[in-house]
């Protein structure tokens, strides 16, 4: 081969190895992109089981809360009179009740949040693939067209190499 050819192969390597990076880029941002949906979906599936484990807390309470009322009726007590021992109890059972529900939906809130914030940092990284893709395309072009001047150096563009005349 001579020397224009070798330059132009060196070109044409090139720019096939700068859309092969470009390509990879794109790969990576797509999968980054299908990494922050699934991230966003996990979220709101655990967001769903915490508000069911307040739902569960509640029934639980409710539970409690008619079981000591059966108590009490059985034993000859009044069991909604309020100031006495029984009363006391059944307030007790129900701030430990809405504290966990409380718990069941700041957790909730939390799992949402923290996946919208992940799902935006892969957002992100995917719009940084791409971009990082096309300047290491320009880069390799450039080293490109660098090796084709010094394979094969023209009166314009030597690379390295002393121009003789």
């Amino acid at each position: 081969m001579s020397g224009a050819e070798l330059a132009v192969l060196s070109v044409v390597t090139g720019v096939m190895s700068a859309q092969a990076q470009i390509n990879a880029g794109k790969a990576k941002a797509n999968q980054l992109r299908a990494e922050a949906k699934q991230t966003e979906l996990q979220g709101r599936v655990q967001a769903l089981n915490a508000k069911r484990e307040g739902v569960s807390a509640l029934k639980n309470l409710e539970r409690v809360l008619a079981a000591n009322a059966a108590r009490q009726a059985a034993s000859n007590m009044d069991p909604f009179a309020s100031g006495n021992t029984p009363d006391l109890i059944a307030n007790l059972n129900m701030r430990e009740g809405v504290t966990q529900f409380s718990m069941a939906k700041s957790n909730a809130d939390f799992a949402k949040q923290m996946s919208k914030y992940q799902a935006g940092m892969q957002r992100t990284a995917a719009s940084n693939a791409v971009s990082l893709a096309r300047q290491q395309a320009f880069i390799t072009v450039g080293e490109s067209i660098f090796a084709a001047g010094k394979v094969y150096p023209t009166p314009d563009f030597t690379g390295n190499q002393t121009s003789i005349t």
